[in-house]
């Protein structure tokens, strides 16, 4: 499942990712990041991966292809989570991205938000 809240003033949008995300999901939810990135420009993201077990193919896809179209529109990236490869996922992701990134456990979520949103 994904869930995407509108950004806050500081146009950081939360982004909830549980259990696996489908192609459905993607098509669902992308079409309103797509108009939040034409409104806002850049956007920094706050993505909490609550049991996460990664994509189906389909959904991998649609990701890849909606990030390199929108990789030069995205600000400071904290991503939240409880497992050690989510992390090392976090930091292969950084090879991609001109955007900083950074990996916080979930007791650490508090220090995420501050981080994201200075």
């Amino acid at each position: 499942m994904l869930r995407i809240d509108h950004p806050n003033e500081n146009k950081v949008v939360t982004v909830t990712v549980s259990k696996q995300l489908t192609k459905e999901d993607y098509q669902r939810l992308l079409p309103e990041l797509e108009e939040m990135l034409k409104q806002y420009g850049a956007l920094r993201f706050y993505i909490e991966l609550k049991e996460f077990s990664g994509f189906e193919m389909g959904a991998l896809w649609e990701d890849i292809k909606f990030d390199y179209k929108h990789k030069n529109q995205y600000g400071k990236t904290a991503i939240v989570g409880d497992k050690h490869w989510e992390e090392w996922g976090t930091k292969i992701s950084k090879l991609f991205f001109d955007a900083e990134m950074k990996f916080f456990y979930e007791d650490q979520s508090d220090e995420a938000w501050s981080w994201v949103n200075d």
